[in-house]
């Protein structure tokens, strides 16, 4: 087998699960039947009553302790106590130290439920 087999089977393994990544498009289907598209670069949540929201581009969305959808600029993570905090910078990190206390690029904030907008058509 010549040296380049190896390198071509693994190259044709890459795009074969890649194209399928590649084509994949973040859509739900609401509970009225719709089928809606987010934005690019945006996180989307479904809150208790199966209403969707999504944060701005390169934030994050999740729900907070009472199942409300929060946004924030950045990736977010839930602390210790319960609270959401993001990343003040749009596409940064978010993650929990040994303490469970939220660290993220360029600092945390509370995340906010007037930071995300409603799924529309």
């Amino acid at each position: 087998m010549p040296a380049s087999a190896p390198v071509s089977f693994c190259l044709g393994l890459l795009t074969l699960f890649a194209l399928p990544l590649a084509a994949r498009a973040d859509c739900v289907t609401t509970r009225t039947g719709a089928t809606l598209c987010s934005p690019a670069q945006t996180r989307c949540v479904a809150d208790r009553y199966g209403e969707w929201f999504c944060s701005a581009a390169g934030g994050d969305a999740v729900l907070d302790r009472h199942g409300a959808p929060v946004c924030g600029a950045g990736r977010c993570v839930t602390d210790f106590y319960g609270d959401v905090r993001c990343s003040v910078e749009k596409h940064g990190s978010a993650a929990l130290d040994r303490y469970n206390k939220a660290v993220c690029t360029s600092g945390c904030t509370p995340a906010k439920p007037n930071s995300c907008k409603a799924l529309t058509p």
